[in-house]
């Protein structure tokens, strides 16, 4: 059986999720994992049982043992740990959004390239089973030529906050909207987006100098069209403990519709429970299944981000890995949200 060593930098809560996902993969036979805060470091160490504990990212990302790279810290610090695993030549798995500016992607992108090293980013709800057969559907031309496409994606305004609050240059479309841009521009891949035109509100989020919520309209080469939007409007104790999601595909031959608001699993627990993503914030009632990486279940984790997790290792033991969005795709969707993020700003369209 191939197997392979992960550095895992950042053990944060998706740090932690992606660790406990490599743990549970036979193929994974060394694990390393990083953060600068002691405490995280150690709980996320033992929790996962790894071999190399670190405070050092370079230490983990060079080590001999280590074949592939996931990159979890926050937002802001993505760059320097994937650029430096991109240059060794060693698959990198980044989460969402890429990087933060079109600079720092071109130069991973640019170091992967001149050896051949994977650069992969976390758009995990592509590994969502129902956004999987929205792909499939596309591409076996069940759809005929998608047209016309939208898209919406909601989270509560606790993961607006929580975002907001660690990252100063990010924004509910670079942070959220981006996964289903991602999705959009997957089902509509071969097309080009070649303009941007989006409004945005600005009430809740104001003392953070971040807009609420944000609508855009993207036109691509051939005339097709999509609308997307997001919002980090929803209430902190909304039952969906994450996000709320719906895309509709409308093609030449057929349509698709997927209603991904969780309502088909209700919990109301005789106690409060608290949300995965914020736990400081308790729930009456959830929609089990809301919760965008998946769950841990029986002291086991399954879900979209432990499936994402499968196919970046199978990827580097050279066995596949469908479904992962490359650097080159997400540098796209990172700067068509940038684009956005312009639009509502200076309240013109803007070309990509």
């Amino acid at each position: 059986m191939k197997e392979t060593g992960v550095a895992v930098i950042g053990a944060g809560g998706i740090g932690t999720l992606r660790a406990h996902s490599c743990h549970q993969i036979p193929q994974v036979n060394f694990l390393a994992v990083c953060d600068i805060v002691p405490d995280k470091l150690d709980k996320l160490a033992k929790s996962s049982k790894a071999d190399l504990a670190t405070s050092d990212f370079r230490k983990a990302i060079s080590d001999d043992r280590v074949g592939a790279v996931i990159v979890s810290t926050d937002e802001e610090n993505h760059h320097a740990a994937a650029a430096l695993a991109a240059e060794l030549g060693k698959p990198v798995l980044i989460e969402k959004p890429f990087v933060l500016t079109l600079d720092e992607a071109d130069d991973i992108i640019a170091k992967a390239g001149g050896n051949g090293a994977g650069v992969f980013i976390g758009y995990t709800q592509r590994y969502r089973k129902r956004f999987l057969q929205a792909k499939h559907a596309a591409v076996t031309g069940q759809l005929g030529d998608i047209v016309m496409a939208l898209g919406k994606i909601y989270v509560t305004r606790a993961v607006g906050e929580a975002v907001a609050s660690r990252s100063p240059n990010t924004t509910p479309s670079i942070n959220t909207g981006t996964y289903m841009v991602d999705l959009i521009l997957w089902y509509m891949e071969g097309k080009k987006p070649v303009e941007v035109y989006a409004k945005a509100t600005r009430k809740v989020f104001a003392p953070y100098n971040r807009d609420d919520s944000q609508w855009m309209i993207v036109t691509f080469d051939d005339g097709s069209v999509a609308t997307i939007g997001t919002s980090w409007l929803q209430p902190r104790h909304w039952p969906a403990y994450t996000a709320t999601m719906e895309i509709d595909l409308q093609g030449t031959t057929g349509s698709l519709n997927i209603d991904d608001a969780h309502r088909d699993v209700v919990l109301v627990p005789g106690d409060p429970i608290p949300c995965p993503y914020t736990p400081q914030y308790n729930v009456d009632v959830a929609f089990l299944g809301s919760a965008m990486p998946g769950d841990f279940l029986l002291g086991e984790f399954f879900g979209p981000m432990k499936e994402e997790t499968d196919a970046f290792i199978r990827h580097a033991l050279g066995m596949g890995g469908v479904g992962l969005c490359t650097g080159e795709q997400a540098r796209t969707v990172l700067a068509l949200t940038m684009a956005a993020d312009k639009s509502a700003k200076i309240g013109k369209p803007v070309a990509l």
